[in-house]
């Protein structure tokens, strides 16, 4: 039992140091991050697309051929 009791202070505490030196982001930096997430989004959902439409494609193919 004082094992855990030491590791959540011990956690408690770090959370305390890491909250206490942290920042929060500029407007321009929060706008940055969410253009760039919102990029990535749109590069992945287009490449999910073009392979739904590429073995769409190649699974009609075989099925015409076969």
């Amino acid at each position: 039992m004082s094992k855990i009791v030491n590791k959540t202070r011990t956690f408690l505490s770090s959370s305390k140091r890491l909250l206490r030196h942290a920042k929060l982001p500029s407007r321009r930096e929060l706008s940055i991050t969410t253009k760039m997430s919102a990029i990535g989004v749109v590069v992945i959902g287009v490449i999910g697309y073009v392979l739904s439409l590429l073995f769409n494609a190649i699974i009609n193919a075989i099925q015409q051929s076969g």
